[in-house]
């Protein structure tokens, strides 16, 4: 297998080829991570390191037997991302409507945004969407999920996480691995949002007890992402509003910023939604007496549906 990709990695990239030069990109890191047990047993690892990668292991299994997660082969390897972050992110709307820009890939259906390995790609995909008229974001992820098709390494920019934020992220994209809906991307990251705070919440209180520093932290920074979710939900609400209201087009992109206060990037504003949603998660976690197995088996069910 290590051969195949050694020499798929090898083929010149095609011109324009978005899934041949992201493929190449994902080869390589997976061909350049690091076991982790090697990681543990090398002394000149630092102790820090260590303790970071076995806390992940720990997160790690308390997910599968604890909340029910996919098994896999995730976060057994190490890739150092020299500092940078592992993908640049794109996405796209329309500037007086919440009308959102959307690729198509093999498998995973529509999706409202792009990554990408290397920065200036980002960037040229940017500009040309800004070309179009389309409002336009792009920022940077922490990490993703290949949904299984691939064993995601830890990402050395992970480290450097408070525990309580670690834990939510690898819960967040072990849930991927468990549960994807394709074409169904606010479902799937809400969904995963969810999971990951609510799952690093009981891992503290599990762990370490309710009356823990570790578990005040982790109540405290669920709640800020709470409190962020219900700000970017009611922008959403009143900005939906206006662009129903069939006003002419420069109205609306002058009445939208007096809205917000400031400058609008409707991209922006989709993005954060997208990501929150906690009080339906909750609602449909509280309705199953917060057992993992019926939380996960209703949404099976429902396809998604809230």
């Amino acid at each position: 297998m290590r051969r195949l990709a050694l020499c798929l990695l090898l083929l010149p990239p095609l011109t324009g080829c978005y899934i041949l030069v992201q493929a190449q990109g994902q080869l390589r890191m997976l061909l350049t991570s690091q076991r982790i047990d090697d990681l543990l047993a090398d002394p000149r690892v630092p102790d820090a390191t260590k303790l970071k990668l076995l806390f992940v292991r720990d997160v790690k299994s308390f997910g599968e037997h604890q909340l029910g997660l996919s098994r896999s082969n995730n976060y057994e390897t190490f890739y150092d991302t020299q500092g940078k972050p592992i993908t640049y992110v794109v996405s796209a709307c329309r500037k007086d409507r919440f009308q959102q820009h959307t690729w198509w890939f093999p498998i995973i259906g529509d999706v409202p945004y792009k990554g990408f390995f290397a920065r200036e790609d980002a960037v040229a995909e940017a500009k040309e969407l800004e070309k179009e008229g389309l409002d336009v974001s792009l920022g940077t992820a922490a990490a993703y999920s290949t949904l299984g098709y691939f064993p995601d390494p830890v990402l050395s920019t992970m480290l450097k996480y408070p525990d309580e934020q670690l834990a939510a992220l690898l819960l967040h994209e072990l849930t991927h691995g468990t549960i994807y809906l394709p074409g169904g991307t606010d479902f799937n990251e809400g969904l995963a949002s969810f999971v990951g705070w609510q799952g690093a919440l009981e891992y503290a209180r599990w762990k370490h007890g309710i009356h823990s520093p570790q578990y005040d932290r982790t109540v405290r920074a669920f709640a800020a992402e709470e409190r962020r979710d219900v700000k970017a939900r009611e922008l959403f609400k009143k900005l939906e509003e206006l662009y129903k209201a069939n006003l002419p087009r420069d109205q609306v992109l002058k009445e939208r910023e007096r809205i917000a206060g400031g400058p609008v990037n409707n991209a922006e504003i989709l993005m954060m939604r997208r990501y929150g949603r906690y009080d339906a998660f909750r609602d449909r976690f509280e309705q199953a007496q917060g057992d993992w197995k019926t939380f996960f088996e209703g949404l099976v069910r429902d396809k998604g549906g809230l």
